[in-house]
């Protein structure tokens, strides 16, 4: 177990919470960086499909979606 500091504010909030929940500050904190270490592991492989992606496209010829339709309006006007 480890110690951390918490705003005051904030650690309010998690105490209220918890009582609402039936449940301890620990768990909820616990379970809320669970998920964030989750969301952050499930963007890091979400840019690398993505990055992937792109790279195949430039290979066969593709555009950036920003860059096709700038110069789609500068064509129009």
């Amino acid at each position: 177990m480890k110690t951390m500091i918490v705003d005051d504010g904030l650690f309010s909030a998690l105490e209220a919470a918890a009582e609402l929940s039936g449940r301890t500050v620990q768990e909820l904190v616990n379970e809320a960086l669970v998920s964030w270490l989750a969301d952050a592991a499930m963007d890091d492989a979400e840019h690398t499909a993505i990055e992937k992606a792109r790279a195949e496209a430039a290979e066969q010829g593709g555009v950036e979606f920003e860059l096709f339709f700038d110069e789609l309006l500068e064509e129009r006007t």
